[in-house]
């Protein structure tokens, strides 16, 4: 592997990455089918994760090639606060800032992995905004079982 993605996990501890994406228990994750195959991902709730235990953070950073960055906070049970995932999803944005290579085209897109949600947590979300390297991005919400390729396509 080289490129974006072997950059990045030069700067990872091994002990936080993993090859898929979905919540502990397993009720709710995301498919890479059509994702980038040079990819990785790191769970940061691992040990070695580049943010520690107590600060905010999203459930996931996944790095593709050629230059996918995607924070995803999983939100699988209740209705979720808007508010919160869209800061741990901005700390998330943080963190793959200082991993990401600089002087390469990113196209950064945050992602909220949950159940459907009611039209007026659709709407809060539609006006949350997470930045990455000074421009906002929509949080782009995708369902327990839809593929990360839909959110990155859509940039």
């Amino acid at each position: 592997m080289n490129g974006f993605a072997a950059a990045v996990r030069d700067k990872l501890a091994p002990s936080c990455l993993v090859d898929g994406i979905d919540n502990a228990e397993g009720r709710c994750g995301l498919s890479l089918a059509n994702a980038p195959g040079e990819r990785v991902i790191a769970d940061l709730d691992r040990p070695g994760a580049p943010l520690g235990h107590t600060r905010v953070k999203c459930d996931f950073l996944f790095f593709g090639d050629p230059g996918f960055v995607a924070p995803i906070e999983i939100k699988d049970h209740g209705t979720p606060n808007i508010t919160k995932a869209a800061k741990q999803l901005q700390a998330g944005a943080d963190a793959a800032d200082e991993l990401a290579p600089r002087g390469v085209v990113v196209r950064f897109r945050p992602v909220l992995l949950s159940r459907n949600l009611r039209r007026d947590r659709q709407n809060e979300l539609r006006r949350a905004r997470v930045r990455f390297r000074n421009r906002p991005a929509i949080v782009r919400q995708l369902i327990c079982g839809d593929s990360l390729a839909e959110a990155l396509g859509s940039s």
